[in-house]
């Protein structure tokens, strides 16, 4: 047996621990001496206290720990750890988002007061036929997945890095999560080779006019670039936006290691009437 302070060092969990996990009935001294109120502990607690270690670590609850520790055997286990790690992996996206928020405070901080200066050109986008891949991603930074799956089809398409390619969004307004995005390469026929049964074959309709401009380096200046063109369009009051905006990415991480050297159209679909 062993009093709570050597248990203490053997197991190398702290006595304040200790008496928490006996509080809260996870681990209970296996014996009290009446004749001085010492907690006892036997080295057969040790795997116990290990398991509450690991439970904890985890994230599993005071609650979950002791449901679990009491029906401890392979399917219990194995059902709990399969939601944990389902709550683990939302807690890590909501995490990513929150990093990405931060980031991009940092960035308007360090650029207040910069200006783009983009150059609108009003222009029509012809139909086109394309193959694509449209799915309901968790925020817009997971565009590159979509990337990243294409790359199997397209790698089969003779001198692909000829082709134009862009993203429509889909949505209407600015969404915090599951953003409708789907990713287009230009293609002359629908013969292509396909290795993914999500792309699909399809012709995009004609957009007659749609405010076209150029963004140079990294993708934190796509937002300044659509404060500009906010501006703009509060002085041409006479269109609107309509429809799926577009972009173009001209040179991309695909083709330099270099943000500065990124060039990206922004292509957005506009309707005109008189005052």
């Amino acid at each position: 047996m062993f009093k709570i302070g050597a248990f203490s060092k053997i197991t190398q969990i702290s006595v304040r621990m200790l008496r928490y996990y006996d509080e809260q009935q996870l681990l209970e001294p296996c014996l009290i001496d009446d004749s001085n109120g010492y907690r006892l502990y036997s080295a057969k607690q040790i795997d116990q206290l290990n398991r509450i270690i690991l439970l904890r670590n985890m994230g599993f609850g005071v609650k979950e720990i002791k449901t679990l520790l009491e029906t401890w055997n392979s399917d219990s286990i194995k059902n709990n750890l399969l939601e944990q790690m389902k709550k683990t992996e939302e807690n890590i996206q909501s995490e990513k988002i929150k990093l990405q928020q931060m980031q991009g405070l940092l960035y308007d901080l360090d650029n207040q007061g910069k200006k783009l200066n983009i150059e609108i050109i009003m222009k029509s986008l012809p139909m086109q036929h394309v193959i694509s891949i449209r799915r309901i991603v968790p925020d817009y930074y997971c565009e590159s997945l979509l990337w990243e799956e294409f790359g199997v089809v397209l790698k089969n398409i003779k001198n692909v890095d000829k082709l134009q390619s862009f993203s429509i969004y889909h949505d209407f307004d600015y969404r915090e999560k599951d953003v409708d995005i789907e990713i287009c390469v230009v293609v002359d026929h629908s013969d292509i080779p396909m290795e993914n049964k999500d792309v699909i074959y399809r012709q995009i309709k004609k957009v007659d006019m749609a405010a076209c401009f150029m963004i140079y380096g990294p993708y934190d200046n796509i937002s300044l670039a659509y404060k500009e063109f906010a501006y703009w369009l509060e002085q041409h009051n006479e269109y609107q936006m309509q429809g799926q905006n577009r972009q173009v990415c001209h040179v991309s991480m695909c083709h330099t290691k270099n943000p500065e050297e990124y060039i990206t159209e922004l292509q957005i679909p506009l309707l005109y009437h008189s005052n």
